[in-house]
């Protein structure tokens, strides 16, 4: 297709043709016809075959929090038979200009390196490309575009604050409730609690070998069951009651909360109120699908506040609900939740500091200021909790 200097360049030849059948001017008809022409000899230049190449994007890192740094990196290797003209890579970039790379002239067999800068001012999956070269006549009157490589991607995970604890509310999954000390679930060792005799089956690595020579047979380790705290996340999707800016906060506050309880070993539930449920997982193996999950959630029109998930015991594990300004309904529903859950928290994002709605006894509130971190109002109810479960 033509450039704006093409169009301008056969505009000008027009005008050129008519002022000379006007005035007869012969010179005029020359350079009319010149400028007639150049443009047609400009596409057949670029309409040639385009030159073969082999593009190499890596974007990295490809998953990162928002305002982190990422970057693509770009390598170009002409593997065709014949050297290549100036030519200009563009790789669109989901809601900016895009990135335009300008290469010189590649031999064949020769490589370029380029790269550049990624946004991640905006949490979600930022789509990068399909990469195009882009090929110019030498006056630049026509240009040819031609696919590159495929389209990739980057995901913009929520902020996170590291917030210090996370109330269990009591939460001990197994059924060793009474055990006393806390181990962090997952590990890939127990903790050795007695001996008992081999039976087929058991893995001989666990053969405790001193006591099997001192009895005479074969003694297996026993361990201590461990146990995890269990946390449920629900973050409250209904644009009626939290949007915007404090949906973003909310969403950060989320993801680092499910942070915080990975750090901890412990197990973790996200609820959404558009009926996403992650089910009981293990924070630490979980909390990479759980933020790319958090990274793509918006609002969503309608919907009513989720159902609370219950395994039929009293008072065990936290629930930490993210809102804007809950409905009565949904001060009814935390309120029934306070018997299946050790542990209650809401967080209000729209609630300014000092105004928290009036809410059942026993549930703690966080009211988030967007112009303080969160992990401040968070640390101050857990201080809170602690303090009252002593």
């Amino acid at each position: 297709m033509l450039t704006r200097s093409g169009c301008l360049v056969l505009v000008g030849a027009a005008v050129t043709l008519v002022a000379a059948r006007l005035f007869g001017i012969t010179e005029l008809f020359t350079l009319g016809a010149i400028g007639l022409v150049l443009p047609l000899l400009a596409l057949a230049w670029v309409r040639r075959r385009p030159p073969t190449l082999h593009a190499e994007r890596v974007v990295h890192p490809r998953r990162v929090h928002l305002g982190g740094p990422s970057r693509v990196d770009l390598r170009i290797t002409n593997t065709g038979l014949r050297r290549t003209s100036v030519l200009t890579l563009i790789d669109p970039v989901q809601g900016t200009v895009g990135a335009r790379v300008s290469l010189p002239p590649l031999r064949p067999g020769d490589e370029r390196d380029a790269g550049y800068r990624l946004p991640t001012d905006r949490r979600g999956m930022l789509q990068i490309g399909p990469l195009r070269a882009e090929v110019t006549d030498p006056f630049g009157l026509a240009r040819r575009r031609f696919p590159v490589t495929q389209a990739a991607s980057l995901t913009v995970l929520p902020a996170v604050e590291v917030l210090i604890g996370v109330p269990l509310g009591g939460g001990r999954d197994d059924p060793l409730a009474g055990l006393a000390r806390r181990a962090a679930g997952g590990s890939s060792t127990d903790d050795f609690a007695t001996l008992r005799p081999y039976e087929v089956g058991d893995d001989l690595r666990r053969v405790h070998w001193p006591s099997t020579a001192r009895a005479g047979d074969l003694l297996v380790r026993q361990d201590d069951a461990r146990w995890q705290g269990h946390v449920t996340v629900v973050l409250d999707t209904r644009a009626d009651r939290i949007d915007g800016a404090p949906f973003e906060v909310a969403v950060s506050a989320a993801a680092s909360v499910v942070q915080a309880v990975a750090r901890g070993g412990d197990r973790v539930r996200l609820l959404l109120a558009d009926g996403t449920d992650s089910g009981l997982v293990d924070a630490r193996r979980g909390a990479d699908t759980l933020l790319e999950h958090l990274a793509l959630t918006d609002p969503h029109e309608g919907g009513s506040f989720p159902v609370l998930p219950s395994d039929g015991r009293q008072h065990t594990g936290t629930l930490v609900v993210l809102t804007g300004q809950p409905a009565p309904s949904d001060l009814a529903t935390l309120a029934a939740g306070r018997s299946t859950y050790g542990t209650v928290v809401l967080v209000t994002v729209s609630a300014p500091p000092g105004r928290e709605p009036a809410v059942p006894a026993g549930i703690d509130v966080v009211a988030v200021d967007p112009a303080h971190p969160f992990a401040d109002g968070w640390a101050a109810t857990v201080d809170r909790i602690a303090r009252r479960n002593r």
